[in-house]
C-alpha cells in the first residue's frame, strides 16, 4: 500500500552527493579496508579549546536557555559589524544589514524564497556547492548554469551570458573562495559582477564561507565595491574559519532589503540559533586572529603538500589559492565517478567526483584535506603509486 504521495518538489533532488559517498565509505569499512576519506569538507581539527571552554560556561547560564532572537542577538550582530569593519573596512548597520543564520547553508537555501518568484531564473556557477540550487528549485525558479573554466581562473564569463538569459535572470550566485576549485575572485571581478547586476536588475548572492582559509593575501568582500549594496549580499560562516561545522552558525550582510527579507522569512520558519552558540560566536570574532591563524596555516601546509604530490604523480591541477580542496584531473582520461571508484578500489582513498558539483566538473576529482597530516601523507603515497587501468 503506497499511501499519500510526496511533494513533486522532491523529484528535483537527486540523492545528496555527500550522503552517497558516506554510504560507499561505510560499505568499504565493513569489508575491513583501511579507508582514508578525503571526500567531505568537514575539518578534522577540533574546535579550538578556548572556544569550547567558553561555550561550556555559556551553556550553563539560564538566560541562554530562552528563545533566541530569530535574526540574531543585538550583541552578535554588533560583533559581526565590528569584525567586518576591521577585516574589510565595511560600515554595516547591525540593525538592518546583518542577519544571523543557522549555518550559511540554511541561508543559501532560504534566500531564494525571499527574492525569487516562480519562473524567474537564477544564474548558478557550474561546478558549485550543491546547496545553491535547493531554494531555487523549491521556489519554482529555474537554474541557468554558468560554466567555470580553468582557463578563466574558474570565474564565470558574465559577458558570455545571452541577452535572452539576462532578461529572465533575477539572481546571480557566486562563491569565492570557491568550493570545489579553491579559486579566489579579485576586487576587479566583483566590480564587474556588481555592474552586471545593476545593469540587469538582479541580485548577487556571494558565498564567502571560506573567506578566512586563504594562502596568500586575504580575499576581498564583494561589498567593498562602491555601489555593491544596491544589489549584493554576502554569506559568512563560523564552520571552516574556526572548525565549528557542527555548531551551525553563519550570517548574511549587505543590501538591507534582502537581509531584512530573509530575516522576516526566518522569523516565520525557525527560532534562531541557541543563545550560548551566539555568545560563543561573539567570543570567536573578538579573538579572531589568535583562533583563525593556526587553522589557516594547517590547511595551507596540507594543501601545498598534497597538490605537489599529485603533480609529481602526473595529475593536472592549478594550485588552489584558498579553502582546503585540491581540484584535479587524473593522469589518464577518466570520467569523474569512474576515477573516484577506481581510486577507492585500488588505494582505499575516497574522494569526490567533480561531476557531483555540476556538468562542468566532469573529468575532475575533488580531494578535501580534512584528515590528519599522517593520513594525508599516506593517501598521497597510495595515489602516487597507483596503476591506472588501461582504456
Amino acid at each position: 500500500m503506497r499511501g499519500p504521495s510526496l511533494s513533486a518538489n522532491m523529484k528535483a533532488f537527486p540523492p545528496y552527493l555527500f550522503a552517497e559517498l558516506d554510504k560507499r565509505k561505510r560499505e568499504e569499512l565493513k569489508k575491513g579496508r583501511d579507508v582514508i576519506s578525503l571526500a567531505v569538507g568537514d575539518p578534522d581539527l577540533p574546535t579550538p579549546r578556548p572556544v569550547s571552554d567558553f561555550a561550556a560556561r555559556e551553556v550553563k547560564k539560564p538566560a541562554n536557555h530562552r528563545y533566541p532572537c530569530g535574526r540574531g542577538s543585538e550583541r552578535l550582530r554588533k560583533a559581526i559589524a565590528a569584525w567586518h569593519y576591521k577585516r574589510h573596512g565595511l560600515k554595516l548597520d547591525p540593525e538592518t544589514e546583518v542577519t544571523v543564520l543557522i549555518g550559511s547553508k540554511e541561508g543559501l537555501a532560504h534566500l531564494p524564497f525571499a527574492l525569487l518568484n516562480r519562473g524567474d531564473t537564477a544564474l548558478i556557477p557550474d561546478p558549485a556547492y550543491p546547496a545553491c540550487k535547493t531554494g531555487v528549485l523549491l521556489s519554482g525558479a529555474r537554474v541557468e548554469r554558468l560554466p567555470l573554466k580553468e582557463e578563466n581562473g574558474f570565474l564565470p564569463d558574465l559577458g558570455a551570458i545571452s541577452r535572452f538569459v539576462r532578461r529572465g535572470a533575477k539572481m546571480l550566485f557566486l562563491n569565492y573562495p570557491n568550493n570545489p576549485t579553491g579559486a579566489c575572485a579579485s576586487a576587479g571581478f566583483y566590480k564587474e559582477a556588481v555592474e552586471f547586476a545593476v545593469k540587469n536588475n538582479l541580485w548577487v548572492a556571494q558565498d564567502a564561507a571560506y573567506s578566512e582559509i586563504y594562502f596568500k593575501k586575504p580575499p576581498p568582500s564583494i561589498l567593498s565595491v562602491p555601489g555593491a549594496r544596491a544589489a549584493a549580499v554576502e554569506f559568512y560562516s563560523m564552520s571552516k574559519t574556526y572548525c565549528m561545522t557542527g555548531w551551525r552558525l553563519g550570517w548574511l550582510i549587505g543590501n538591507r532589503r534582502a537581509v531584512q527579507a530573509l530575516g522576516k522569512l526566518k522569523e516565520n520558519m525557525d527560532s534562531g540559533q541557541f543563545n550560548a552558540i551566539q555568545e560563543t560566536a561573539v567570543f570567536c570574532l573578538e579573538n579572531h586572529a589568535v583562533l583563525a591563524e593556526p587553522i589557516r596555516k594547517t590547511f595551507k601546509r596540507r594543501t601545498e603538500f598534497f597538490a605537489g604530490e599529485l603533480k609529481k604523480a602526473g595529475w593536472n591541477l592549478t594550485l588552489p589559492e584558498a579553502a582546503f580542496f585540491v581540484w584535479a584531473r587524473p593522469p589518464v582520461r577518466r570520467g569523474s565517478l569512474a576515477a573516484v571508484y577506481e581510486i577507492l578500489e585500488k588505494t582505499s582513498v575516497l574522494a569526490s567526483p567533480g561531476s557531483g558539483f555540476g556538468a562542468s566538473g566532469e573529468g575532475f576529482v575533488r580531494f578535501s584535506l580534512c584528515a590528519p597530516d599522517a593520513r594525508i601523507k599516506e593517501a598521497a603515497r597510495r595515489i602516487a603509486g597507483m596503476k591506472w587501468q588501461k582504456g
